[in-house]
């Protein structure tokens, strides 16, 4: 399966006066189209915080509503990852709960979680993780947070999400492929990290006309293993 991962796309931002929501959304379906995508792990930050957005949306969960149409056109499963804010209506508009495991087929699983502990995660949800694994023996399995783990990309300071020794030992050890990915930072495209079965990586984001950045995504074969990034116009 290829399984597309998409990162902050910061919809009903007025810093986006450039490209409208619906172009934007339009181009990344085409390319979810015609790429072979079977299945879309988004990290989080889809919808804007609330003093960015435009007039026309009076909430948060209102500036879902295009996101929402648009994700069921495409009719492939889709794993989101939440952020604090949404927490009141995340699990009620999305149908899944913030941290969950998803098992697509015989080689390719995905596990979201919310981080909600400052820069890291609880023991609980380590624990939900290795025994998600457990159900997951052989398989590639993506691991999605919205803040990236220690590694994924070159970026300094004391800004990454942190794990025990332990748990990360058993994910470097674990008889299959994991592959961590996290949004948030807006970072240019980098190589990935490598230890044992872990593999961290900055997979994506979108561009923000005010910043001048650019935008691309990472397409994840979970057969092959291979890694493809995108580099796109919207």
């Amino acid at each position: 399966m290829k399984i597309l991962v998409i990162s902050d796309l910061h919809l009903c931002d007025r810093r986006h006066y450039d490209m409208a929501d619906e172009e934007r959304l339009e181009k990344l379906g085409t390319f979810i189209r015609r790429s072979g995508t079977g299945a879309v792990l988004n990290l989080g930050d889809t919808v804007s915080r609330t003093p960015l957005l435009l007039d026309c949306y009076p909430t948060l969960e209102a500036g879902f509503e295009g996101y929402l149409k648009w994700r069921k056109s495409l009719n492939i499963p889709f794993a989101e990852c939440a952020i604090k804010r949404e927490l009141d209506f995340f699990s009620g508009i999305m149908g899944q709960e913030v941290d969950q495991l998803f098992e697509l087929d015989q080689n390719s699983a995905i596990i979201t979680l919310l981080q909600q502990l400052p820069c890291r995660l609880a023991l609980e949800q380590e624990e939900f993780v290795i025994n998600a694994l457990e159900k997951c023996q052989g398989k590639t399995v993506i691991i999605g947070t919205h803040q990236p783990f220690q590694g994924s990309c070159s970026r300094e300071g004391d800004v990454f999400l942190k794990i025990t020794d332990g748990f990360k030992n058993k994910l470097e050890n674990f008889p299959g492929k994991i592959i961590w990915c996290g949004g948030h930072f807006h970072w240019d495209k980098e190589e990935p990290m490598v230890t044992g079965s872990l593999t961290s990586l900055y997979p994506s984001r979108f561009r923000i006309k005010e910043k001048g950045d650019y935008t691309y995504t990472t397409l994840i074969d979970t057969v092959s293993g291979k890694l493809q990034t995108d580099f796109h116009d919207f």
